[in-house]
């Protein structure tokens, strides 16, 4: 949890610095705050390793094909990833490319999640006798 913190001090920090250089340079600020950003996520994601046992687990449990949490894990990450990029886009004034991006990366997810939902109208047709 000490990390966490660590990571708030170092984004309103860099929102500071960003504040400071962008009235001297935009892009350097820019490219601050993508870095900055980059360092967090990387940060973060040491804390997804629970997160997959716990699928992992849950699969085993469930009795379930290993592509289904492998799918879940992908539309988490396509999210995440995503909603990042929206994010520095609309920083840079970009707006309408994050709209695009995130339209693209509903489409993926559902692209992706295709397994899922063919096995679940499988089960429906096998639940409702055949039909």
């Amino acid at each position: 949890m000490d990390s966490f913190w660590q990571w708030v001090a170092g984004a309103m920090l860099t929102v500071v610095l960003g504040i400071a250089l962008g009235k001297h340079s935009k892009d350097i600020s820019l490219v601050l705050t993508m870095v900055v950003c980059c360092m967090i996520l990387l940060a973060a994601a040491v804390y997804l390793q629970p997160v997959m046992e716990f699928v992992k687990r849950l699969q085993t449990m469930g009795q379930l094909d290993d592509g289904y949490g492998q799918i879940l894990l992908k539309a988490v990450g396509i999210g995440l990833v995503t909603e990042f990029a929206v994010l520095i886009c609309n920083d840079s004034g970009n707006s309408a490319l994050g709209k695009s991006l995130q339209i693209a990366a509903t489409v993926v997810v559902l692209w992706i999640s295709l397994p899922l939902m063919e096995s679940l109208l499988d089960l429906i047709e096998r639940i409702m006798g055949g039909i």
